[in-house]
């Protein structure tokens, strides 16, 4: 990974990193549950809104949130040049993230299917996620009830691209870093980043396969010392299940939004996730001896 506090003096370093990279969590957390702190809305004041209109402002808000902001204190603070942050891959190694990020999301399905049956009893916590996750499903199938071409298009860019860029510089890119110096332990760090990466979205009925998700990204980044890796990663995520919603909204495959959220066959599981393991092993291998 970068040394993001070189251009500190170094007998500071641990404290900046500790300072930083809590402010920087800090600040994304209260964003983010400031967004998700009101009332119940009303999900048909919800579907009565226009899905472009909705993703054009959810695309403004997450570029300022993830990348502005972020991108500013990058400069400012620790004075490190944001292209450094988006470099050059080559064909084999994108293909190879490309092959690990698919055959693990068949893993993660297992795992998402088991944390979506999660029984919270019935706190009060329990009927506010159980309602948090179904107004962002209506607000989710909404927005990618696709109209026409430029809608999908429009979904790509905000739902896949700019969190693609934008949470993996915030995350992996920044606190990542941060909490690797902090920590002194790349391993502590990315893990840590991979749960605050999960708990941020408040959708604790996927928390778990969102962390897994991160922690994935995490070492794909520490191993290639390549943040564009992860950023690939993440866009393949996000893209693939985009793709196949569009493609199944016109018919061209049979699968229901319901079926995506299930789970593959354990055999499937059970032989990808034996195929992941190899491949990570590659890409480790590949860097290691680089």
């Amino acid at each position: 990974m970068q040394d993001i506090l070189r251009n500190n003096p170094e007998d500071k370093q641990q404290t900046w990193a500790w300072a930083f990279g809590l402010g920087l969590t800090a600040y994304i957390s209260i964003v983010m549950m400031l967004g998700n702190s009101g009332e119940d809305v009303d999900t048909d004041m919800i579907l009565g809104m226009n899905p472009i209109f909705l993703l054009a402002a959810q695309g403004v808000i997450a570029t300022l949130m993830f990348i502005a902001v972020p991108a500013l204190f990058n400069g400012i603070a620790l004075k490190i040049p944001f292209s450094e942050y988006f470099p050059k891959v080559s064909l084999s190694t994108a293909g190879l993230t490309l092959l690990i990020c698919i055959s693990f999301m068949v893993v993660n399905s297992a795992i998402g299917e088991w944390n979506m049956n999660l029984d919270f009893g019935s706190s009060d916590f329990a009927k506010w996620a159980k309602g948090s996750e179904e107004q962002l499903k209506v607000l989710t199938e909404h927005l990618t009830n696709f109209t026409s071409p430029t809608h999908f298009i429009l979904a790509i860019v905000v739902i896949a691209i700019i969190p693609a860029i934008g949470e993996e510089f915030l995350f992996r890119g920044l606190i990542q870093n941060l909490f690797s110096k902090a920590f002194s332990n790349h391993h502590v760090a990315i893990w840590v980043t991979g749960f605050i990466f999960a708990a941020i979205h408040m959708q604790f009925f996927g928390v778990m396969p969102r962390m897994f998700l991160g922690v994935l990204f995490g070492y794909l980044y520490h191993w290639s010392g390549k943040l564009t890796v992860a950023m690939i990663g993440h866009l393949v995520n996000n893209g693939l299940a985009l793709i196949a919603l569009y493609m199944a909204q016109k018919d061209v495959v049979e699968v229901s939004p319901e079926q995506m959220e299930q789970a593959a066959p354990w055999p499937a599981v059970l032989v990808f996730a034996v195929i992941t393991f190899f491949l990570l092993r590659m890409f480790y291998k590949k860097f290691q001896h680089a």
